[in-house]
């Protein structure tokens, strides 16, 4: 059992951002290494049908995005804003700490796992983050010999955002979609979806409901609308959120399956009557339409995990 253990402050930055822990695949010919080293332009591109450009999003036979083991969301300037706000009765948290099994999404056997985290933001002191992935023994009396296989098949998470990834937008009057190669002899397929919407203002499909669609050759094999409306439990941990007019906090809205503070938790998706061969992954969401300089985007992750029959 392995859990991962993410601890975060912000340095800087007062805002909810974005945040993923991810292991980069190093199997392919081109990796996300690749770019971190020389540049965003070593990413191959996916484009929609507005013809814009998206940088490692899908995986190819040369190619695999990164396999993102937990999608968090920091509060608002949590430490380092919790003089600015007074208010009694209320004791702001010193930092945040998210934690996920993340068990069935490490590969076997390999001789090195490279793992990053990203935070978006835009004060150049941002935030400080460490990371601990707790390892915990099998209570099996033998260890287990499964092996099992792993594959990340799209993630429109914009970790090079700052290196000008583009954001998810490509569902304007279209979808995301790709091919993959199920390989045989496996059983327990499973798809791993991660959604979040974003878009910060009051037609943004960050605070409005969005139904979220997964086809497999043309088959409708999954909906659901990715919402939170508990975020006002994490309140102590959003000491610059901002107060509105009636009383209520922005760290208190109901959002696109996130709140500041929080862990998204994946949908788990069955597929063990999916044959092996090729099949066509299509993901559809109606996106909000651009308004002046805002717009909608979605950070969607998706991930097989198979075991090998022995």
């Amino acid at each position: 059992t392995v859990i991962a253990d993410v601890t975060q402050w912000s340095n800087g930055d007062a805002y909810d951002r974005v945040g993923s822990l991810f292991i980069i695949p190093t199997d392919n010919e081109i990796t996300f290494l690749d770019a971190f080293k020389n540049g965003i332009d070593k990413l191959p591109v996916y484009k929609d049908n507005r013809g814009d450009k998206y940088q490692g999003v899908i995986s190819s036979e040369k190619f695999e995005p990164p396999v993102e083991l937990m999608r968090f969301f920091t509060p608002f300037g949590v430490r380092q804003f919790n003089n600015y706000t007074q208010i009694e009765g209320y004791n702001w948290a010193d930092s945040v700490v998210y934690k996920k099994e993340v068990t069935d999404l490490l590969p076997n056997g390999e001789a090195e796992i490279w793992i990053g985290i990203f935070i978006g933001n835009y004060d150049k002191s941002g935030h400080i983050a460490s990371v601990n992935l707790n390892i915990y023994p099998s209570f099996e009396a033998e260890k287990s010999e499964s092996k099992y296989w792993i594959k990340s098949i799209f993630n429109t998470v914009n970790i090079m955002e700052m290196s000008d990834q583009n954001y998810g937008t490509m569902f304007h009057d279209d979808s995301l979609e790709v091919t993959i190669t199920i390989p045989d002899g496996l059983e327990n397929l499973k798809l791993k979806f991660t959604s979040t919407g974003h878009g910060g203002w009051g037609n943004g499909d960050e605070f409005n409901k969005k139904l979220n669609k997964i086809f497999i050759d043309e088959n409708l094999v999954y909906s659901f609308i990715p919402w939170r409306d508990d975020c006002g439990t994490y309140r102590l941990s959003n000491p610059s959120s901002g107060n509105f007019k009636n009383g209520l906090s922005s760290s208190d809205l109901s959002r696109s399956n996130w709140c500041p503070g929080t862990v998204t938790v994946p949908q788990e998706i069955n597929l063990s009557e999916l044959k092996p061969g090729k099949h066509t992954f299509k993901i559809a969401i109606p996106i909000g339409k651009k308004e002046g300089g805002s717009f909608s985007s979605w950070n969607v992750s998706g991930t097989l995990i198979g075991q090998y029959k022995n």
